[in-house]
């Protein structure tokens, strides 16, 4: 009788084990046509996703100056997903603080692009002064700073009303500038005057200026405790350390050639700079201020910009039209993106000092609301004069390359040069026998002789010693 029962029940539980592995069959079969068609859409809609992704993932921006265009590039696969059409030599960009905006400085136009980074379209045109180059924001983003190296002055622009508040007047062919963690202050180059001028955000007026920033400072950043800004150093080809307690250039570490674009790692560990005369980007360790890394990258890099994240270099190459990525694990190029032409410089939000933005700040209200419009001063006196007319405008001249010009007519002439403004010289033309042909040599971001007096009919060859490139614009 036992034995009966125990048989039943093991019939009993082997006909629900199969009733149960029907069902489970009949589960999965009915379960595996969804499996398969979400695999269908996830393939389908991988742009979808990735585009979700970018969300968290801030877009670059790459300035092409020859092409007067923005291209906005997807860190995430590496390609251009717009290009956005600006004014005349777009040199400068910058993110604002809280990533909504792009500025882009037209050195030509002598304006301002504001780009909307969501629509990736240009909102305002907002004129600046002369020859603008360097831009960037007071890190609350309540200001920007647009560097006019023709006139020695910065455009403040309220970065709430999209329009110019403030001019301030400093030193002589400044280039560029970064705010203080605090936004208290703007600390702006002064290439030619070997200065950094502070500006103070509520007066927008010069309180201070660091003399001493020898061998023509050109672009810089800070460190994020806000105690020393590092400068490029074009004509020595170093960074100068400038001990802001001090206020007083302490130190300088030897990098490649040309001038230069930094940016530092928002930890403030490392370093990158972009040099433009010799195709490398020197890594430097922050705390022991020593080279660990020099990186061939192509001809010409210049407008470096680190990602939030720490993890990646965009670096434009200006001649070869393309965009490289540095992967800072490895220090080695993982990335090459192809662009419009004479790549720039690139930003993206957080680079050069932007990383610094809390959206506490942006909350606050804007000082900006209660001042009105005015002026520090519009233009350098000491760079005024009367208006010349261009002669002629010569290409660039690479390394050894020449250029040469007969000078007909008796007068003065005043010669610079177009990407180096504070390179000048004069040329007198007095009455007399014609001479033989004169040569003056680019070297050092100077030309020799810085005078030179001939008589119609002589020709004046420039000869561009430097490694990078340079012209001789002719004006009367």
């Amino acid at each position: 009788m036992i034995q009966h029962s125990l048989k039943s029940s093991y019939f009993k539980l082997l006909i629900v084990s199969l009733l149960l592995l029907v069902v489970s069959a009949c589960s999965s079969e009915q379960n595996a046509q969804p499996v398969s068609e979400n695999k269908e859409k996830t393939t389908g809609s991988t742009k979808e996703n990735t585009n979700a992704e970018n969300v968290k993932k801030p877009m670059l921006y790459v300035n092409n100056r020859e092409a007067n265009t923005v291209q906005v590039i997807d860190p995430t696969t590496y390609s251009v997903i717009s290009t956005v059409e600006v004014g005349e030599k777009p040199t400068y960009v910058q993110v604002t603080p809280d990533g909504k905006y792009a500025y882009v400085v037209n050195s030509k136009s002598e304006d301002v692009s504001i780009i909307d980074t969501k629509s990736n379209k240009v909102l305002k045109t907002v004129p600046v002064g002369k020859t603008p180059k360097g831009v960037n924001f007071t890190t609350d983003g309540k200001w920007a700073y647009v560097i006019n190296e023709g006139e020695g002055t910065v455009t403040v622009i309220d970065v709430a009303k999209m329009q110019e508040s403030h001019v301030v007047k400093i030193g002589k062919f400044p280039h560029n500038g970064i705010s203080s963690p605090d936004s208290s202050k703007f600390y702006v180059t002064n290439t030619a005057s070997n200065s950094i001028s502070v500006i103070d955000t509520e007066s927008q007026s010069v309180i201070n200026t660091i003399e001493g920033v020898k061998d023509l400072p050109h672009n810089l950043t800070i460190t994020p405790d806000g105690k020393t800004l590092w400068v490029t150093l074009t004509k020595s080809n170093a960074i100068g350390i400038i001990d802001l307690e001090k206020e007083k250039m302490v130190e300088t570490i030897p990098v490649g050639k040309g001038h230069h674009v930094i940016d530092l790692t928002n930890d403030g560990k490392f370093a990158y700079v972009a040099n433009i005369g010799d195709h490398i980007v020197t890594v430097v360790d922050i705390a022991s201020k020593e080279v660990v890394k020099s990186i061939k990258v192509g001809k010409g890099p210049h407008g470096i910009a680190i990602t939030p994240d720490n993890k990646e270099v965009y670096i434009p190459v200006t001649e070869e039209n393309k965009l490289v990525v540095l992967d800072t694990t490895t220090n080695e190029v993982s990335q090459t993106i192809e662009t419009d032409a004479f790549p720039f410089f690139t930003a993206t939000v957080g680079s050069r000092g932007t990383a610094y933005f809390t959206e506490a700040s942006m909350t606050e209200k804007h000082h900006s609301a209660e001042k009105g419009s005015e002026s520090n001063g519009t233009s350098n006196d000491s760079q005024q004069g009367a208006s010349k007319t261009v002669i002629v405008n010569p290409p660039f001249l690479k390394t050894d390359e020449t250029f040469a010009y007969t000078f007909d007519e008796s007068g003065e002439y005043a010669i610079h040069c177009d990407p180096h403004p504070y390179m000048t010289m004069t040329v007198i033309v007095k009455e007399g026998k014609k001479m033989e042909e004169q040569t003056v040599e680019i070297k050092d971001y100077s030309y020799t002789p810085e005078t030179l007096e001939i008589t119609p009919g002589t020709a004046v060859k420039w000869i561009n010693k430097d490694t990078v490139q340079h012209n001789a614009v002719i004006e009367k």
